[in-house]
């Protein structure tokens, strides 16, 4: 059990020691701009070199739900890579599960489920919303069309750029 403080507010030590921010010696910090962007750059070859490997030699295998051919519950079609959502959510899941895999962290691979997997595939199945909605077993639909898009004005377009450079 942890014990916590309960003393009023004006019963509590406010002689703060801890250096200013201006004083602050940042000596001991490490320098990240020397850490490795990728696990290639670390020396950590990837279990798979594609999404078509992990998709076929770890999500497939691993991820099994009841598949619903109906409305509703949760759609999965066999042709995944034909859908450019399903696609390249199912390719960050595999950077992400190969940053994990390759991870110091003991909890990196527990984290990647719930952060990562979990979201991504209530998207990817999901039977009402999701983009295989409507998959069916005779693989007679196609996928959603694209969402449709007016072109932006130039002057928002850049008040965008501006803002976001």
């Amino acid at each position: 059990m942890v014990a916590f403080n309960t003393a009023a507010a004006q019963a509590w030590d406010t002689d703060n020691e801890a250096p200013d921010s201006h004083a602050y010696d940042d000596t001991d910090v490490q320098d990240y701009q020397d850490e490795p962007d990728s696990i290639e750059e670390a020396g950590i070859a990837p279990a798979f070199a594609n999404v078509v490997e992990f998709v076929e030699g770890f999500f497939l295998p691993v991820i099994r739900r009841r598949i619903s051919d109906n409305d509703g519950g949760l759609s999965w079609d066999p042709r995944w890579w034909a859908y450019p959502e399903v696609l390249a959510r199912l390719a960050a899941l595999h950077q992400a599960w190969e940053e994990a895999r390759a991870s110091d962290s003991m909890s990196a691979m527990s984290s990647w489920w719930i952060q990562h997997l979990e979201p991504h595939l209530r998207v990817i199945l999901d039977g009402d919303t999701g983009p295989m909605a409507n998959a069916k077993s005779d693989r007679s639909f196609m996928g959603w069309p694209a969402m449709p898009a007016d072109p932006v004005p130039a002057a928002v377009l850049d008040a965008i750029v501006d803002q976001n450079c």
